[in-house]
C-alpha cells in the first residue's frame, strides 16, 4: 500500500506528464507551422507528429491557432516568476522590464521553459497567417492576469484595481510597440533576445520621454515623469537611450 507521501506525489507527477505532453504539442506545432505554412499544416500532422492522437491534440487547445500562440502563456508566466524575484521598488514599469530582460537574455539557455526559437517561429507565423493575428489579440487578458496578479501583490493592491490594469496595459503596449518596430516586421534586422531586448527598451525610453512634462528648473536639465508616486519619478533624457 502506498504511504501519504507517495498519494501527495501522484497528483504532481500527473501535472508533469501533462505539461510535457503540452509542451512537445507546441514544439510540433511551431516547427511544422514555421517551415510547412500554417494553412498547409493540419492539427492531424501536428498529433502524428508529436506522438499523440488528435482528440489529445483537441483536448489542450481550442484551435489550431492556439498551438502556435501556446509561448504566450508560457512567456508570461515566466515573466511572472522572475517578476517575483525583483526586489521591491516604487516603480513598477521598470521592474516588468527587468523581468522581461531577465527572461529573454536567458531563454536560449539550456532547460529554459520558453527558448526563444519558439517565440521567433511564432511571430514568423503570426506575421505569415492572418487567422493567427486575429487570434492573437484575444491573448490579452491572458498576458494581463498573469501580470497583474503580481503586480498587484507588490503594490498591495487588488489585481483588478485600475492602478494595477492600467499599468500592466501600458507595460503590455510598451513591449507589443518594441516588437513591431519596422526593422522586425520587415525583416530588415533579426529577431534575437539581444535585439529584442534593444527594440523593448528603446520603447520604454520613448514612453518616459513621451510622458514627460517639464517642471521648473531642478539644477540637473534634465526632465521628470508627472506619473503617479506608485510607478516612480523617473529621469528621461531628451532622445530615447540606446539599449547596450
Amino acid at each position: 500500500m502506498f504511504d501519504s507521501t507517495c498519494r501527495s506525489a501522484a497528483p504532481g507527477l500527473r501535472e508533469r506528464k501533462k505539461l510535457q505532453t503540452r509542451r512537445r504539442i507546441v514544439e510540433v506545432g511551431l516547427a511544422m507551422c514555421d517551415e510547412n505554412g500554417f494553412e498547409a499544416t493540419t492539427v492531424e500532422q501536428i498529433a502524428e507528429a508529436a506522438d499523440v492522437s488528435t482528440r489529445t491534440v483537441n483536448r489542450y487547445f481550442e484551435l489550431k491557432e492556439d498551438i502556435v500562440l501556446g509561448p504566450i502563456e508560457d512567456f508570461t508566466a515566466a515573466i511572472a516568476a522572475e517578476l517575483r524575484k525583483v526586489p521591491p521598488t516604487e516603480q513598477q514599469l521598470d521592474a516588468l522590464r527587468i523581468a522581461y530582460m531577465n527572461v529573454v537574455l536567458h531563454a536560449d539557455e539550456p532547460g529554459s521553459q520558453v527558448p526563444f526559437t519558439w517565440f521567433q517561429r511564432m511571430q514568423r507565423i503570426v506575421q505569415a497567417a492572418p487567422s493567427v493575428k486575429r487570434r492573437s489579440l484575444d491573448y490579452t487578458d491572458t498576458k494581463s492576469r498573469a501580470l497583474c496578479a503580481v503586480v498587484g501583490e507588490r503594490m498591495s493592491l487588488p489585481a483588478d484595481a485600475v492602478q494595477v490594469r492600467l499599468l500592466v496595459s501600458m507595460w503590455n503596449s510598451i513591449v507589443h510597440t518594441g516588437m513591431n518596430c519596422e526593422a522586425f516586421v520587415c525583416g530588415q534586422k533579426p529577431v534575437t533576445p539581444e535585439s529584442s531586448v534593444a527594440e523593448v527598451q528603446i520603447a520604454f525610453d520613448e514612453f518616459f520621454r513621451l510622458a514627460a512634462i517639464p517642471r521648473a528648473d531642478t539644477g540637473s536639465g534634465e526632465l521628470t515623469t508627472a506619473i503617479p508616486a506608485d510607478l516612480g519619478t523617473i529621469p528621461v533624457h531628451p532622445d530615447p537611450v540606446p539599449a547596450p
